[in-house]
């Protein structure tokens, strides 16, 4: 990607060099034994030259200045507008990788199901093997019982080949959608590896306009000691130059103001990134242990911290980023904070959603309310996770509890 800053300055400085070579007197042609300037001394003149035309531009020619400053705001309007396009394309990206989540997730609790069912047919054909089910219906003291048992038989036989079936139906369905959230992901770290590129070539754009407009109050500045021409015409055509210039650098600088907001607002996100700080992600009184790895239904070991709260206690964004509201079967109604600092934060067993929708919050935003849905009936409490990176999850016990000083 070519810096916006290089294109933007080149643009200007060809300007500049345009409007010299069309306002400077006729001078006589080099004689023919006259040497090519070696690239050094070029660079030098071509340096001089930006620099003492940019004088001679103001002096003569303020549609010149008006034009380049015009470019320069057009360039800076075009990198907000992709610096926002990239933004929506995180939130998007953000969105589909919480799709996938959510996904991944429910086929996790179906897996804990099914594996419940095919264990009890296992066990069952321990206890009662085949051959002794089928000794029953030979000893069967009529047809009609025979019948019966058989079809019992049969549909005994049926179940335990539909869960052992649903069992491999899952585990494949886990492999397919394990691939999908990591595509999600990437994309996800794509898309914000652009954000951050568009929003480098705005700042260099911002830096470029200012950087001519500098040169240009620079010349206007030295101009306005100089004396006034004695000649009505002269000194009013020297006037009306001024003022065209002095419009242009106040529209350049109106539809600056817009991209200049965009930056401060995130320079001012990413100071509270850099900070790295956690909010608690329960907004209220809340106690809670390290229970990381404890078994849990389904041969689980447990993936989070379980942080016991009222029904309806507020639970708030952990960190600045964007959050995405859905539900599964296991968790009941929950929430994914993509944060700034590129980690995902999950949060399930909600009694309800705040600021569904919203899109980007700032860490301490409430996002939902403490509840039992999902598998936790009778036991209200946030089960709460942190995935570096958007990766596996770490035992989230050490940065919550120092989040949540008294718990």
């Amino acid at each position: 990607m070519l810096d916006a800053r290089r294109k933007v300055v080149r643009r200007w400085a060809i300007v500049v060099v345009a409007a010299a070579l069309a306002t400077a007197p006729n001078t006589a042609a080099a004689s023919p034994e006259q040497a090519e300037p070696g690239p050094d001394e070029r660079a030098v003149a071509d340096d001089t030259l930006v620099e003492v035309d940019v004088d001679v531009l103001v002096a003569t020619n303020s549609a010149a200045v008006a034009s380049t400053l015009t470019d320069l705001s057009t360039e800076i309007s075009e990198q907000l507008d992709a610096y926002n396009a990239a933004n929506a394309a995180v939130a998007e990206a953000n969105t589909k990788l919480a799709d996938a989540d959510s996904a991944l997730s429910e086929t996790q609790f179906l897996i804990e199901e099914t594996t419940l069912a095919s264990d009890e047919v296992v066990v069952e054909a321990f206890i009662s093997p085949p051959a002794e089910s089928a000794l029953e219906v030979l000893a069967a003291e009529s047809l009609a019982d025979a019948t019966v048992k058989q079809n019992l038989l049969d549909m005994d036989a049926d179940r335990s080949a539909s869960a052992l079936t649903d069992l491999q139906d899952a585990l494949a369905e886990y492999e397919e959608l394990a691939a999908a959230q990591e595509e999600a992901l990437n994309a996800a770290e794509t898309a914000r590896a652009e954000a951050e590129a568009k929003l480098a070539d705005l700042e260099a754009a911002l830096d470029a306009q200012a950087q001519f407009v500098v040169e240009v109050q620079t010349a206007l500045a030295a101009q306005s000691g100089e004396e006034a021409p004695t000649d009505p015409d002269e000194a009013a055509a020297r006037a009306e130059r001024i003022s065209q210039i002095e419009a242009a650098i106040t529209a350049a600088a109106e539809a600056k103001a817009q991209a200049e907001a965009e930056r401060a607002a995130e320079e001012a996100r990413r100071r509270k990134v850099e900070a790295g700080i956690m909010f608690c992600p329960v907004d209220g009184n809340v106690s809670f242990t390290d229970t990381w790895g404890a078994a849990r239904s389904g041969g689980r070991s447990h993936q989070g911290v379980d942080m016991l709260a009222a029904t309806g206690t507020p639970t708030v964004a952990p960190v600045s980023g964007q959050v995405v509201h859905r539900g599964t079967s296991l968790g009941g109604l929950s929430w994914y904070v993509y944060g700034d600092n590129g980690n995902t934060y999950y949060g399930t067993h909600l009694s309800g959603y705040q600021n569904q929708g919203a899109g980007w919050v700032e860490a301490g935003t409430p996002i939902g309310y403490v509840g039992d849905s999902g598998n936790a009936a009778g036991i209200p409490h946030l089960h709460f996770e942190i995935h570096p990176g958007g990766g596996s999850p770490i035992n989230p016990y050490p940065a919550t509890s120092a989040a949540c000083p008294g718990h």
